[in-house]
């Protein structure tokens, strides 16, 4: 009496195949996606931290930066301040950099400073100091929320910034709460760091962005 061994057939094995390497494909990204997640993280507290110590060392010399927003009367206007003279009192002196050059195309006068990390940040001055990071250098995809963070500097607290004289993410006074600072971080990709530093700086679960 003969026995018949069961096999599979070549068709079976080639699925099989397929459904692991789509598997194997799938945990390599969520991997991918972890890590760098957590590296950017790194970067943005490491950025964050670096703004705060300029702040402190800067005041520590006598240079306060609430005194930035005043003119000679004791009156508060900056109008005649530039982004340049505001680097290089209470900013640069308190970096490690490489280079500061001005972008001749921007009709906003932002000035891009090089850090030793391969990061920079561009700033400018409107209504506050407006500081964008940049998490990968002039790496892609340089989309604002995913490798492209908003910092303020507002001397006066007002409707863009509920903290006076403090570097902050990019947010207003509306903003009371996470799940506020979550729709508007969905709605403009701009106020992505308020969400973040809600959450310490670190990429939740419901981030509403692919990093």
């Amino acid at each position: 009496m003969k026995k018949h061994y069961k096999s599979f057939t070549l068709a079976e094995v080639l699925i099989t195949l397929v459904i692991i390497g789509i598997i194997a494909v799938l945990t390599i990204q969520i991997l991918f996606a972890d890590t760098r997640k957590k590296d950017y993280s790194g970067r943005i507290k490491k950025f964050y931290s670096a703004l705060n110590q300029a702040q402190m060392r800067a005041k520590a010399d006598g240079n306060d930066w609430e005194e930035w927003a005043y003119n000679a009367s004791g009156e508060n206007d900056f109008s005649g301040e530039t982004v340049k003279s505001f680097l290089d009192k209470y900013l640069l002196p308190y970096m490690i950099y490489t280079d500061v050059y001005k972008d001749a195309s921007s009709t906003q006068g932002y000035y891009y400073v090089i850090l030793n990390d391969g990061t920079f940040f561009k700033i400018a001055k409107f209504t506050c100091i407006d500081i964008q990071f940049d998490v990968n250098g002039f790496k892609g995809p340089n989309k604002e929320g995913v490798d492209k963070y908003w910092f303020l500097y507002c001397p006066l607290a007002d409707t863009f910034s509920p903290v006076k004289a403090k570097i902050t993410s990019y947010k207003n006074t509306s903003i009371t709460s996470r799940e506020k600072a979550l729709d508007k971080c969905k709605e403009s990709r701009g106020y992505c760091s308020g969400l973040l530093e809600y959450d310490s700086w670190e990429f939740k679960d419901d981030y509403p962005h692919h990093i």
